[in-house]
């Protein structure tokens, strides 16, 4: 009975070896695999992590963006444009006439420099456009005025000038505005992320597909930053279209009674012949020249024709003159011839 149970226990001491071994030898097996799969997957193991860098990665920042841009566009964009400041562009095109020519575009030259702006383009007409023979000169400006000052600028030049012309424009940028400081903002999350994947990446692969979103995104954030530069100057500064007309008499502009239109109706006309008097002495002077040309020209022609015309009196003259003699000739000749004939 003792052998028996001694048997057992050795027995059951075996399996329990046995089975021990087999089962650290199958964890041993799988460990290896695992290592095995590791080992030669070390290339797909990098992309898994840096692919999601290079393509995942970069897909999902895409992504990202577009659902950000997606709700700044939709309800999201028009809130932050109710919440933030209205961004405005107001542009002004003045029509002016002055009696003072020079004076006046030396006067705004100084008056814009004091308000805080500037002359963006300027054109001046001095000699090449008459009005009957009196020269009148005009120019054309675009002026950028600081936006808070423009009203002050405008009554400005309502003072030193009759202004007979005035258009005004405001554009509301607001909503662009804000679209496009949200894009901003998307891209520059989405270039934050890409440098951080960069210095994380490990393959020549997954370093030039970050790379080449990365120039994308920064492509993209500086055409952004460009409009808003754009749009941030014409909010600031307000625009000025100015033409200025010199005029001898300034054009009334205020309304008037019948009694005044009369009135001022007769004196246009008074002027206007004044004016014709003295235009039609300056054209005579500075057309002097021309016309001693053309009265020499004249005087030379009616000699000519005198000329010709006494030639062709003589010639007829001349003319009667050998034919009188000619019948004169032939009556003697007849008379001889008669006076022959008698005396046979």
């Amino acid at each position: 009975m003792k052998e028996r149970r001694k048997d057992r226990k050795h027995f059951w001491l075996a399996a329990g070896l046995i089975l021990t071994a087999a089962l650290f030898t199958g964890c041993g097996s799988t460990y290896s695999d695992k290592n095995a799969e590791a080992k030669s997957g070390g290339g797909q193991y990098a992309s898994a992590d840096f692919a999601a860098p290079a393509e995942e990665a970069v897909k999902t920042e895409s992504m990202e963006a577009d659902t950000f841009e997606q709700e700044a566009g939709g309800q999201t964009l028009e809130e932050n444009a109710q919440v933030s400041e209205r961004k405005l562009i107001k542009t002004v095109d003045l029509y002016v006439e002055t009696e003072h020519y020079d004076e006046l575009l030396a006067g705004l030259e100084a008056q814009v420099t004091s308000l805080g702006g500037y002359i963006e383009y300027q054109y001046q007409n001095n000699g090449s456009r008459y009005s009957g023979y009196e020269q009148l000169r005009d120019a054309s400006l675009n002026i950028r005025i600081p936006a808070a000052r423009l009203d002050e600028f405008v009554g400005k030049v309502g003072e030193v000038s009759n202004i007979t012309n005035k258009e005004e424009r405001v554009e509301d940028v607001t909503l662009q505005y804000v679209d496009l400081e949200s894009r901003k903002k998307s891209l520059t999350t989405q270039q934050k992320r890409l440098l951080e994947l960069l210095e994380q990446a490990q393959t020549v692969e997954d370093i030039i597909a970050i790379e080449q979103r990365l120039s994308d995104v920064r492509y993209e954030l500086e055409s952004m930053e460009s409009q808003l530069r754009t749009l941030d100057n014409q909010i600031d500064y307000s625009t000025v279209h100015m033409n200025i007309q010199e005029v001898k008499r300034i054009t009334p502009t205020q309304e008037k009674s019948a009694w005044d239109k009369m009135k001022s109706g007769f004196v246009r006309t008074v002027y206007r012949i004044g004016d014709d008097i003295e235009n039609g002495f300056i054209w005579f002077v500075i057309n002097i020249p021309y016309l001693i040309i053309w009265i020499v020209i004249l005087f030379a022609a009616v000699l000519l024709i005198r000329r010709i015309v006494r030639k062709r009196r003589r010639q007829a003259v001349s003319g009667k003159r050998g034919s009188g003699q000619e019948i004169h000739m032939q009556k003697e000749e007849e008379k001889d011839d008669n006076g022959h004939g008698t005396e046979q």
